[in-house]
């Protein structure tokens, strides 16, 4: 009997220390909500020793026991800035939750998220990291078979914003085809997070020389700030000034002038409902001024495991969220003159949209909408004639002959469906169906610019994209490419008031780290956009003095360059 009890202390001990272990668990996810599967999670102790690590599973998952104790959470994956959680308490028997975002400052944004980003989204513009991608809770999709303990500890890596730090970004690059984007182009960003959790951002864009329409360069200017709010939300402004004195219309106008301010915020209840509501203030100057006000309001829900609900309504094409705000710099408020007034484009949007975890990092999204289009602006390109020039609502930039053009209202309501599937921990894929109204023109020939716009029509259409993007392990290399299809003598995009996040046809973006022994720095990467690759979808019209513009949803733009963070 003696050797038995002696036998059976040792594990009758180690039963008690086990069960007066607690648990933690958790997910790791990218900016875009993506689950990453190869994560390092480790336990620290104060003196930096780890105590206990967990590689996370295909679903960004990871769990490990700790005795009671105060711990350092570090979660680390290959080009993604660790995030950390100081302090973790772990209590006797008690369940901790520690879910983190891992983001990087060469991180781009708007590479097909699970929420859309809009199409006129720059290349070079990248997530900003103020509010941040490292910090930012989202609604989680909790494990439905880690319901083990009573006493849970819910943390957010939100407490772990990149506090007191700053960074910057250099950009140089060559545009062409792009509407108001072209010439070369010389970028700078710079980043600041304060001690408290605000932020800041400075986003300077200068033009170079224009060739051969001698004009003076363009600039954009546009200025960031973030403060955090009480419930563990937010509020975010961005300020964004454009002159660009290379557009012109038929009264030769030394150019447009512009000024948008952005702000909203953010209200947290718990992981159950997200709230966010704000306006987009437009101030547009070209031989006129018109200022619009156009609010937004987007309501999220968690109702069960592994499905998001959200109602949103908006004025403000391409934002519905504060998501939206993470593209600093907006796009410019175009406007033309009709009837001795400038019109900016509008309208209004509504969705309601279904986001489901369909198992192995796959999601499914469905969207029903509605929407009202004003004085929509057609894209074209093309060398315009003299009598073209004349047509009342018509805006030209020599430097790409392309041009925006006024046409007819409508309204759109239809269905989009996406699909989304990682291939591997860094790979996706994507698939997109959409049904709704979009312009469509008619084969009109030898006749003005003016009965060739009158002829254009609503017509009830389809699209379907295909995608691809992530990045290649150990290359340093980050891609995106994207096929859209529309029928033909298409003009606007189906489901074209949302932000939507692939161009017409084949599109492809690409970023590449140049390394060469140590002779060039780390951060230093190449990066090239093409839209519309193979130049599809454009619709030839033929006016009465034998000039040939072309109409199209996105004509085809090339920007290049080099981008070096610092």
């Amino acid at each position: 009997m003696l050797a038995l009890a002696v036998l059976a202390a040792p594990l009758c001990a180690h039963a008690q220390h086990g069960m007066a272990e607690g648990t933690l668990s958790g997910i790791i996810r990218d900016a875009d909500g993506i689950p990453q599967m190869g994560a390092l999670v480790q336990a620290l102790l104060p003196d930096a020793t780890p105590l206990a690590s967990a590689i996370t599973d295909s679903q960004g998952r990871y769990r490990f026991s700790l005795r009671p104790g105060s711990y350092r959470i570090q979660a680390t994956a290959a080009l993604f800035t660790p995030a950390f959680r100081e302090h973790l308490q772990i209590g006797r028997g008690t369940r901790a939750i520690a879910d983190f975002t891992l983001g990087t400052l060469l991180a781009p944004t708007g590479w097909l998220p699970v929420t859309r980003r809009a199409a006129d989204e720059p290349s070079d513009d990248w997530m900003w990291t103020l509010r941040s991608s490292a910090s930012r809770p989202i609604l989680r999709f909790q494990d439905p078979q880690d319901q083990t303990g009573t006493n849970v500890a819910l943390s957010s890596s939100r407490a772990e914003a990149r506090r007191g730090t700053s960074g910057g970004r250099l950009v140089l690059k060559a545009s062409e085809g792009g509407f108001a984007g072209g010439g070369a182009h010389n970028i700078l960003v710079l980043t600041r997070v304060g001690e408290d959790g605000s932020g800041t951002i400075l986003r300077v864009d200068l033009s170079g020389p224009r060739t051969p329409y001698p004009v003076a360069p363009s600039a954009d200017l546009s200025i960031g700030f973030e403060r955090r709010m009480l419930l563990g939300g937010y509020m975010r402004s961005v300020l964004t000034y454009s002159s660009h004195p290379e557009l012109t219309d038929r009264r030769g106008l030394p150019g447009v002038q512009a000024a948008t301010l952005r702000s909203g915020e953010r209200i947290e209840l718990g992981d159950t409902f997200r709230i966010d509501a704000g306006s987009v203030l437009r101030d547009a100057n070209f031989g006129g001024n018109a200022i619009q006000l156009e609010p937004f309001l987007k309501v999220s829900a968690k109702p069960t495991t592994g499905v998001i609900m959200a109602y949103a309504i908006t004025r403000s094409r391409g934002t519905t969220s504060l998501d939206d705000f993470d593209r600093v710099q907006s796009s410019l408020p175009t406007g033309v003159i009709q009837n001795g007034h400038l019109k900016l484009e509008t309208g209004s949007h509504q969705e309601l949209t279904l986001i489901s975890n369909a198992g192995r990092g796959a999601t499914v999204e469905a969207t029903v909408y509605r929407d009202h289009m004003r004085n929509p602006l057609l894209t074209g390109t093309g060398s315009l004639a003299p009598a073209d020039m004349q047509m009342d609502g018509l805006i030209a930039d020599p430097t790409t002959e392309t041009f925006r053009v006024a046409s007819r209202d409508f309204d759109s309501s239809g269905l989009q469906v996406v699909l989304r599937e990682p291939v591997t921990r860094s790979i996706a894929v994507s698939a997109k169906f959409q049904t709704g109204q979009a312009l469509r023109a008619k084969r009109i020939a030898n006749a003005s610019m003016q009965d060739f716009i009158a002829s254009v029509e609503p017509s009830a259409l389809y699209a379907a994209v295909l995608a691809g993007d992530g990045r290649i392990a150990r290359t340093g290399t980050s891609f995106r490419g994207s096929y859209r299809w529309q029928p033909a003598r298409t003009l606007t995009a189906v489901d074209s008031y949302q932000s939507v996040d692939d161009s017409a046809f084949l599109s492809c973006s690409l970023r590449q780290t140049l390394r060469l022994a140590h002779l060039l720095p780390q951060s230093l990467q190449a990066v090239v956009d093409v839209q519309n690759l193979l130049a599809e979808g454009y619709v030839p019209f033929l006016s009465r003095d034998g000039k040939t513009p072309y109409f199209a949803q996105a004509p085809r733009s090339l920007q290049a360059g080099l981008s070096f963070t610092f």
